[in-house]
């Protein structure tokens, strides 16, 4: 799965950028099991990387903030 969908020189709208971050946010969970929600933000952003690296560089950030929230929340349900 690469950013191709979602290329564009321009801003992604904000629909398009949670859409992302769920499929990321999901791929990573299937991957790594519930242990993803322990990862710091630097390694949710190594981790999708390359598959972001084709987008707008603010879009590339925001989806590493909206990913790694995803994680924190899914941790903090967990923990109740």
């Amino acid at each position: 799965m690469r950013g191709y969908r979602y290329t564009t020189d321009d801003r992604l709208p904000e629909r398009d950028l949670t859409e992302l971050a769920d499929e990321l946010a999901i791929q990573l969970h299937y991957a790594l099991g519930e242990r993803v929600c322990l990862l710091p933000r630097s390694d949710v952003a190594e981790l999708i990387w390359p598959y972001i690296d084709d987008l707008h560089p603010d879009d590339q950030n925001d989806l590493v903030w909206l990913v790694w929230h995803l994680f924190q929340e899914a941790r903090e349900l967990s923990e109740e």
